[in-house]
């Protein structure tokens, strides 16, 4: 990777510095620009992480005077389509924090925008590069077996956690609760071992904390595939037990049974070596280094990126679809 990426982080907040921890790691990127609409976040950042980055606390003034390769998006959710599109239009590359958007219309938007664009985007799915994940699809793609699975996630957010920002809990600006934040990750893997998705029946439901967000902290569900395949799954970050995130895949002849990095084939657990992380929160996993990575090494070889806009789409639509459903079947 010879090219010198000049890139901008827009928001900055918790996850920004997990993408900028990520950057520093990569020799051929150089952060010349922070933005966030409270200009004492960005300076903070810059001090730890990029001393020579010049300061905005508007994108869009940003976009207009910096020479920019990429800018990583790490904003609210309602904010994330109209920065990609603002970003695509000006030929810089998006690589974007999960969720891709909160509506089916932003989604036609945003792929109509990197049509158009010479530049691309790609959205941060880590947990895609998962060791237990990427042993699990070797197996699932080369058996000739139709696989059902199941997911399951046992979270927790408080109280203090929505009311510390206030873009959160809400439909209009988070787009939704423990589906479109904390599942969405587990979901998108089922959904990529098992193939399209073609209806949605689910339900949701707010069990603690129903004066304080309008959203779900819990829903379960059904997710039917084109080639046949089921996928249960429940969800909620009312169990104070934790993180604790399942997902099972079953054939006539195979057991997978995925628990974050650990993993374990017809009962047998695999090892894996051990990955250092170089991050704060051990549930965000340990690889935004290299899907990062990936990404800059895509835009230098035209390679594809490591999770295209419309690989990212199809969880937003289970998801979406899980919120019109009232236990009725949407056909996605």
């Amino acid at each position: 990777m010879n090219k010198k990426f000049k890139v901008a982080v827009i928001g900055c907040g918790t996850i920004a510095k997990t993408h900028l921890i990520s950057l520093s790691l990569i020799p051929n990127c150089e952060v010349t620009a922070l933005c966030d609409t409270v200009g004492e976040r960005a300076e903070k950042y810059a001090s730890e992480f990029a001393k020579s980055a010049k300061i905005y606390t508007s994108y869009i003034e940003m976009l207009e005077n910096e020479e920019l390769d990429a800018v990583h998006i790490c904003t609210p959710h309602y904010l994330h389509s109209k920065m990609t599109i603002d970003a695509l239009k000006r030929g810089v590359n998006v690589f974007l924090e999960k969720p891709l958007c909160i509506s089916q219309s932003e989604i036609d938007e945003m792929l109509e925008a990197e049509r158009k664009s010479s530049a691309r985007a790609s959205v941060c799915f880590q947990n895609r590069l998962n060791d237990s994940y990427l042993y699990a699809k070797n197996i699932v793609e080369n058996s000739g077996e139709k696989f059902n699975a199941y997911a399951t996630v046992f979270w927790y957010r408080s109280k203090e956690y929505y009311e510390a920002d206030e873009w959160r809990g809400k439909w209009a600006t988070e787009g939704g609760g423990v589906m479109i934040n904390q599942a969405i990750h587990t979901l998108d893997l089922m959904i990529s071992l098992l193939g399209n998705p073609k209806s949605v029946t689910a339900t949701i439901s707010n069990h603690h904390l129903k004066d304080t967000i309008e959203v779900e902290d819990s829903s379960e569900g059904v997710i039917e595939f084109e080639n046949g395949s089921v996928g249960n799954f429940y969800v909620t970050n009312a169990a104070p037990v934790g993180d604790r995130i399942t997902l099972v895949l079953n054939s006539k002849s195979t057991k997978i049974e995925i628990r974050g990095q650990d993993l374990s084939v017809n009962g047998k657990s695999i090892d894996f070596p051990e990955r250092i992380s170089y991050l704060d929160k051990e549930y965000y996993g340990s690889h935004h280094p290299d899907i990062i990575k990936n990404f800059y090494e895509a835009l230098s070889t035209g390679a594809d990126m490591p999770v295209s806009l419309k690989s990212a789409s199809k969880v937003i639509k289970v998801i979406l679809a899980a919120y019109k459903s009232h236990d009725k079947k949407i056909i996605i």
